[in-house]
């Protein structure tokens, strides 16, 4: 399997390990709200959001096109004179 796979099955593991050791209620302050939630879930929703994100990020980057190959006229023309030399 791919170390990629691993590396994130571990790091899952330690969350939920860590998270069941945290499990106490915390008071968390969104712009002038403020709730009070399991830091476990808040712990896991945190986790969530960046593998979102990252895979978001890898997503637009794999899809993004590639420059296309300059093949002007004066461009070819100016290899065709370096092989010439050659």
């Amino acid at each position: 399997m791919k170390k990629s796979f691993w590396v994130f099955l571990i790091l899952s593991a330690i969350l939920v390990i860590f998270s069941v050791q945290n499990a106490a209620p915390v008071r968390v302050n969104i712009l002038f709200n403020e709730v009070r939630v399991s830091l476990a879930i808040l712990l896991i929703i945190v986790f969530l959001t960046g593998v979102i994100a990252g895979a978001s990020y890898f997503f637009i980057k794999s899809k993004k096109k590639k420059e296309p190959i300059d093949d002007t006229p004066e461009y070819t023309e100016e290899l065709s004179d370096t092989n010439a030399d050659n």
